[in-house]
């Protein structure tokens, strides 16, 4: 696989009847224009994918914005809390558990809604 890095305004062209430029970089995204004759399909990658297979020598990982990288580290660290939580919890419910045998049942929902918060049962 050829991979390039193409500056906006630059283009390439395959064989000879296909042409693909760059225009600027908005935001997430590449603006690309395609010329390419009438009987050459040009399709959306997530469109081709709906009847074929994803072509096998793409990469499967896109390069993640600065925005998806602050986020997926600020969905880290609520998982982080929230699993910390649930322990905590847990841990309360032992000592409450073992000073109260008759509180069972109840102890037993509550560690079920502890595991649902967590997001370790799926309901």
């Amino acid at each position: 696989m050829l991979t390039l890095r193409l500056k906006p305004g630059e283009y390439l062209v395959i064989g000879d009847d296909i042409a693909v430029q760059v225009f600027e970089k908005k935001r997430n995204y590449l603006e690309v224009a395609v010329e390419a004759p009438r009987e050459v399909p040009v399709l959306r990658g997530e469109v081709y994918e709906l009847t074929n297979d994803r072509p096998a020598f793409l990469r499967e990982n896109r390069t993640q914005t600065l925005s998806e990288r602050n986020a997926n580290i600020r969905r880290k660290e609520t998982l982080a809390r929230r699993a910390d939580a649930a322990q905590q919890l847990n841990t309360f419910l032992d000592r409450l558990e073992s000073r109260n045998p008759e509180l069972g049942k109840e102890i037993l929902a509550m560690r079920e809604q502890v595991s649902r918060l967590n997001g370790e049962i799926k309901t």
